[in-house]
């Protein structure tokens, strides 16, 4: 460009600075004034009249915050001053940022604030890319952490599992031949006459047996706290049958060193609720663990009612006391296998595994309390915990004395004594003389009633099964032994078997699969005498023998057990027909003999006190009143042939009986509630009129209700033999 066509030098200034980014602010009169270069009104593409404008979409508070910091600043206007920051704007081009420096001018005494804008975009993309890219780097690296910690969780609960049931195995084969002996010395020492010196040997069996089968649950419970593995299960409990249970299941040992073990429940209320089982646990452990300590002497239990649902429990001995070091790490797994100095002290040759205390407390603090110990070496030690317990409101409350009811159990053994003594009681107990002989003779007629069953029992222990066969071979029934799962398979494709008895841990195949296996021959047609499949098992919980979606009947099972199975157990699964459940055609043969009715009336199952769960114990004898009403009432609708009402009543019946978990009575009262259908459809190809028809009708119901009242008579008199024994 030559000279002459230069443009200005004021003018390029001018030009130069018109195109710059640059805004400014000021307040006149309370008004505000902005003023935008063509650059930057260029780039925005919009009329601006407001501090809002300029932002656009992208408005904050931003510029008004940083105008009014500036204003306030005292060294606003010195050329030191520099404040720097970046907003955002909307443009034509889109959202674009910009770096801000803001300078506070005075001019003709107005301070006026002057913007400078610097396009940044490029550089504040770039950063957000650097800081999106450290975000996505860290957030792989985070899910990689968690996804290393999920496979380790993965690992850990795997393990967990598998340690779960291996201990489920562990326990079963560690409990089941225990259990077994102490089942076959019973029998023994129940059924056989021995000599004194056999029967001390027996006593020692069963006792050492007992003390090993405490040791497996403190393994087992101990293993479980470790993994925080133990779960409560609060229900009703009588805590005086609790306490008696237990006393009985210790006095033995007590008795074998000729110690006194006495127990005293100082509380008023009966029922409360609580996990019995853990909480029998716990007062075992200690009262053993007192006997163990304890040479002359004895040991006490005391429970009592502190405050309202707080029961406190002691366990005092006059053993040879702890000393203070030892108090302090009692509670301490394997605490007795550690010797302080490397030398044995008194307390060492009772050496052990040293889980029991530490056992109780962690089971005491799972139960919301807390276990001291207070001890006087050469006097003795108490052991005292505290639990809230919630008392059940419409439960009885109980005297405070040593005295605990007990309702006795009306099986085999009870009657054999009872029948022995029958025919010797005083003429002034005649009325109790005809009570025992109802109930004795009800009770061999429910005895023989199950009898006569081929019966398959497969169990890899010799001693289980000798103790199962023995029960079944006094039933009458033929019995089968299989010693593994393959074996009592292919003995049930053989043979017919009316009902199956399966161990659960077996070599070659499990009761699991046996039962699997029989499930599918059952519902192919080829197995249609089969009445019952039942586990038999020392594992209890079913949770580490089957899938977590599974349940017993689901995998072929009618009944669960848990070893020690006494006879009236067996009794009871022999009494039902699990697999058939249409009801049986019954006809009226009106030339059947008062003999013959009767013999088809004793055949059905019996109800006694037993069969009523012990909670509801206290109930039974209003629940026997309003059964007798319930019964006449049925009686007169069907001499009025008034069926609706049998059905009505025979419901609500039913109710009740299942409440009390009376199988026997819920199946009649059912039968009662269908026996008009059943009755026409049995029928129906017969071409019978309407009168023959009620004839039928009111047959079966008389006869059903016959059987009805003869299980209320079995249930009333085997509660009489109850409150004789207690008197």
């Amino acid at each position: 460009m030559s000279h002459s066509q230069s443009i200005p030098s004021n003018k390029l200034a001018q030009k130069m600075f018109e195109q710059n980014l640059w805004w400014t602010y000021a307040i006149r009169e309370g008004k505000e004034f902005l003023e935008l270069s063509k650059g930057l009104l260029n780039i925005l593409g919009r009329h601006v009249s407001l501090l809002e404008d300029i932002m656009g979409e992208y408005e904050t508070e931003l510029l008004r915050l940083k105008i009014a910091e500036a204003y306030k600043a005292e060294n606003a206007t010195s050329a030191d001053f520099d404040m720097r920051f970046i907003a955002s704007y909307e443009t034509l081009k889109g959202k674009r940022s910009f770096q801000h420096q803001l300078r506070v001018l005075t001019v003709d005494n107005e301070k006026i604030i002057w913007v400078t804008c610097v396009d940044v975009s490029e550089m504040v993309a770039l950063e957000r890319e650097m800081v999106d890219a450290q975000g996505r780097l860290s957030l792989n690296h985070l899910y990689d952490r968690q996804k290393a910690l999920q496979e380790r969780n993965a690992f850990i609960t795997s393990s967990y599992n598998k340690q779960s049931r291996f201990l489920a195995l562990l326990s079963h084969e560690l409990r089941s031949p225990l259990l077994g002996i102490s089942s076959l010395v019973k029998r023994i020492r129940s059924e056989m006459e021995i000599t004194s010196e056999v029967n001390s040997m027996l006593k020692t069996i069963a006792m050492t047996a007992e003390q090993s089968t405490y040791l497996v649950n403190d393994i087992l419970t101990y293993s479980q706290t470790e993994y925080d593995g133990i779960t409560l299960h609060p229900t009703e409990v009588s805590l005086p049958e609790l306490l008696e249970n237990v006393k009985q299941l210790t006095k033995s040992i007590a008795s074998d060193k000729d110690l006194i073990l006495s127990l005293v429940y100082l509380g008023e209320h009966e029922k409360v609720v609580a996990d019995g089982v853990r909480l029998t646990q716990i007062l075992i452990n200690l009262i053993v663990n007192a006997i163990k300590f304890t040479q002359y002497g004895g040991v006490n239990i005391e429970i009592s009612e502190a405050l309202k649902e707080r029961f406190v429990f002691k366990i005092t001995d006059s053993g040879e006391g702890i000393t203070p070091e030892r108090q302090a790490k009692i509670f301490e797994p394997f605490a007795q296998l550690e010797a302080d100095s490397g030398k044995y002290t008194a307390n060492d040759r009772y050496l052990g595994a040293g889980l029991g205390l530490f056992v109780v407390k962690q089971l005491v603090e799972l139960m919301g309390g807390k276990i001291t110990v207070t001890s006087d070496v050469g006097v003795g030690t108490t052991f005292e915990f505290e639990l809230k317990l919630k008392c059940v409101k419409n439960g009885k409350k109980h005297p405070p004395a040593n005295n605990v009811t007990r309702l006795v159990r009306v099986n085999k053994e009870s009657v054999d004594s009872i029948d022995s003594q029958r025919d010797i009681l005083p003429n002034s107990q005649s009325k109790n003389k005809s009570v025992v002989n109802n109930v004795v003779d009800a009770v061999k007629v429910a005895e023989t009633a199950v009898g006569c069953h081929r019966v398959l029992i497969a169990d890899d222990s010799k001693i289980n099964c000798m103790v199962l066969a023995g029960y079944l071979a006094d039933l009458n029934c033929e019995v089968v032994e299989a010693k593994d799962g393959r074996q009592a398979w292919e003995l049930f494709q053989q043979q017919p078997f009316d009902y199956v008895l399966l161990d659960i841990q077996m070599p070659f195949m499990d009761g699991v699969e046996v039962s699997k296996r029989i499930q599918e021959r059952y519902e192919k047609g080829h197995a249609e005498e089969l009445k019952g499949v039942f586990a038999i098992t020392a594992g209890g919980d079913l949770s580490g023998f089957i899938e977590e979606d599974e349940k017993p009947e689901s995998v072929g099972f009618d009944a669960w057990l848990v070893k020690p199975v006494n006879k009236q157990q067996i009794i009871r699964l022999l009494e039902k027909d699990y697999r058939h459940k249409v009801e049986q055609k019954v006809e009226v043969d009106s030339q059947k003999t008062d003999f013959e009715r009767d013999q088809q009336v004793k055949r059905e199952s019996l109800a006694v006190l037993e069969d009523v769960p012990k909670q509801f114990h206290h109930l039974v004898e209003p629940f026997l009143v309003e059964m007798n009403d319930g019964i006449n009432e049925l009686q007169q609708c069907n001499q009025l042939n008034d069926k609706e009402s049998i059905k009505k009543m025979a419901h609500y019946l039913k109710g009740n009986c299942m409440l009390f978990q009376l199988s026997g009575l819920v199946s009649l009262f059912r039968n009662l509630e269908t026996i008009q259908e059943v009755t026409l459809q049995n029928h129906a190809s017969t071409e019978l009129d309407e009168v023959q028809k009620e004839a039928i009708r009111f047959a079966e119901t008389e006869k059903t209700l016959q059987n009805v009242v003869l299980n209320v008579k079995s249930l009333e008199n085997s509660i009489s033999i109850s409150h004789n024994n207690d008197k």
